[in-house]
């Protein structure tokens, strides 16, 4: 048997974070999650998740911060899958995220929660 998939979420709407948990342990995930971007960058490298999903606009640090600082880490951050989701259809986001090889950028109102679990499975070929 596979072992089960290590996910960090990282998002400061607290009834978003919420539902994301919720919904990711559900679907089987052992879930992690932080409030904002510090703290996310924190368990990430200590936890070394199977992948990420990072919210954009968050305090302390922005998600497209945490990215790069999560790049920097060859060991394990350097390949680490990570979604990115924002409220924000930005293409400069889009673009300053694509460059740390981050392709996967939603737009929270686009989406629902089942659809990024789908895309999270898909990312990690379970």
């Amino acid at each position: 048997m596979s072992k089960v998939k290590k996910v960090l979420i990282v998002e400061d709407e607290i009834a978003m974070l919420n539902a994301l948990v919720s919904k990711f342990e559900k679907a089987g995930f052992d879930v992690l999650s932080a409030q904002d971007g510090k703290e996310g960058v924190r368990i990430a490298k200590k936890e070394s998740p199977d992948l990420l999903i990072l919210d954009i606009i968050m305090p302390k640090m922005d998600g497209i911060s945490v990215v790069k600082e999560i790049r920097s880490d060859n060991n394990w951050g350097s390949d680490v899958p990570i979604i990115m989701l924002s409220n924000l259809s930005d293409p400069e986001s889009v673009s300053s995220v694509a460059k740390y090889n981050v392709y996967d950028f939603l737009v929270k109102t686009d989406w629902r929660i089942d659809d990024i679990i789908n895309l999270a499975k898909e990312k990690l070929n379970i």
